[in-house]
């Protein structure tokens, strides 16, 4: 904790400008990019929700392993990472909604998708906060509220002065603790389960859809949280804005290689993990308990196999790794919201002229204040821990995702198109979801507004150019490709 802080102070004198704060002076290199993004995209949410969905699944979750590692490090980083680069730099963009203001000269898409950032990026903070505090009630009998407040005044303090060079930093030393952490864990429940063929044996006789595919989940089930833990990334702001500050384009050829290595480990294990408890506290006389609602508190699991599995003094340790994991997205969840209410909403709708020197302030503030908002909101214990990161997930990404993507590949994308795409994919994914439809034909409501998203584009593209609607100046276009 002391190093984390001390890294927050030593970073403050390093921002000088806002390009400093926001991306990290675009100077950040292939290991602490590689191990940033993974860190930024794994966190409590996998090392907690993952494993008691695999605790409730088995085995097949392991696909959901791949799947993340394949189509959420390996993919980014090959088809659009060193392209992300480049033209937010042609641009002068600092953060998604800068990007997309300028890409389609569109304000409505700047206003649209701040709004959207701010909102959806507090409520995954809250599905983050959540879950390192079951991990500190359950293994240190801590106060849920106190955990909250530690982890918060924490994460809150070195963000709120080094920006996003304490946050590539911290995440550095964070994800070494989450990696280190999660294999030892693992090799430690394969020895007290007696290996790995013992462990699947062990869950094939609890019920043998634990251990084929699609398992006891069903296909559709299983496939539509592959698709949104592994592609809805393509359409989050902390993920595509982490290509922002990479030193030049090449950096992509050595981060990609580390962002693979890290996220293959991080989810092979956690999803493992989960699984084997299953089996562990079987054979142990272990039960879940029940939440106030009646329901078994899945999220309970991970924190209950550490107290089971580990001594405590390495469950400690471990311990550390969660929190390390919970702080690692924290921050940089913490930042885009923090961004979109300094930079996105007061500099660019409300006082224009404003300096930057007073924007500087403004979004160290601001990091505090949606830092406390994501505190209070956790302290209420919304839905279960991975249910609530993908609603934010399912949404965020069915706003952004094809706008952002067609954008920096379609040289012939309107302002119109863009527009229109985004908020009907996101009114589809928002009524398709548990609130009203409650995913008819057992679809995710991701999947359902990501299919709508990328036919519809092309079909309101076609008609706006027809109708020189939202035509972006060729100039524009040409400058960004001919950067290429």
């Amino acid at each position: 904790m002391v190093i984390l802080i001390a890294i927050g102070y030593l970073s403050a004198k390093k921002v000088q400008t806002m390009e400093d704060y926001y991306v990290a002076g675009r100077d950040v290199g292939p290991i602490l990019l590689g191990i940033h993004y993974g860190t930024v995209y794994f966190s409590s949410v996998l090392m907690v929700g993952g494993g008691a969905y695999a605790y409730r699944f088995g085995l097949s979750t392991m696909w959901i392993a791949i799947g993340n590692t394949v189509l959420g490090a390996f993919l980014p980083f090959l088809l659009f990472g060193s392209r992300i680069r480049i033209f937010s730099e042609v641009l002068g963009a600092l953060t998604l909604p800068d990007f997309f203001r300028e890409r389609y000269q569109s304000r409505f898409m700047h206003i649209w998708s701040a709004i959207l950032t701010v909102v959806f990026m507090t409520v995954y903070l809250v599905s983050v906060f959540m879950g390192v505090s079951y991990i500190f009630n359950v293994t240190m009998g801590l106060d849920y509220t106190v955990s909250l407040i530690i982890t918060a005044v924490i994460v809150g303090f070195y963000l709120a002065f080094g920006g996003t060079i304490a946050c590539v930093w911290n995440d550095f030393i964070q994800g070494t603790a989450m990696a280190l952490g999660t294999l030892f864990l693992t090799v430690m429940v394969i020895s007290f389960g007696g290996g790995i063929g013992n462990i699947t044996q062990g869950l094939s006789n609890i019920d043998p859809g634990l251990v084929t595919f699609p398992g006891v989940w069903g296909f559709w089930g299983l496939f539509s949280y592959i698709m949104v833990t592994s592609i809805g990334p393509w359409g989050l702001p902390q993920s595509l804005t982490r290509f922002y500050m990479m030193k030049d384009p090449k950096v992509f050829k050595w981060g990609i290689v580390f962002a693979t290595i890290f996220c293959l480990s991080m989810t092979c294990c956690s999803y493992f993990n989960g699984a084997a408890a299953r089996y562990a506290f079987e054979t142990n006389g272990i039960e879940i308990p029940l939440t106030p609602g009646g329901s078994p508190d899945y999220d309970i699991v991970i924190p209950k196999l550490i107290m089971l599995v580990l001594p405590t003094v390495i469950g400690a340790i471990y311990l550390s790794a969660v929190i390390a994991a919970s702080q690692s997205t924290a921050d940089a969840v913490i930042l885009m919201a923090s961004f979109g209410v300094a930079r996105d909403i007061y500099q660019k709708l409300i006082n224009p002229d404003v300096s930057d020197e007073r924007i500087l302030k403004l979004s160290k503030i601001a990091t505090a204040g949606v830092t406390f908002a994501g505190l209070v909101l956790a302290y209420f214990r919304p839905k279960a821990i991975l249910d609530l990161a993908m609603i934010a997930w399912a949404c965020l990404s069915a706003a952004i995702m094809a706008p952002f993507l067609y954008g920096i590949f379609w040289k012939k994308a309107t302002s119109t198109a863009a527009a229109f795409v985004s908020v009907t994919a996101f009114l589809l994914a928002v009524a398709w979801g548990p609130w009203f439809l409650n995913r008819p034909l057992g679809m995710h409501e991701f999947l359902v507004s990501q299919l709508y998203a990328w036919i519809a584009f092309p079909i309101v593209n076609y008609i706006a150019r027809s109708r020189d609607s939202g035509v972006v100046d060729e100039g524009l276009v040409e400058r960004l490709w001919g950067s290429l």
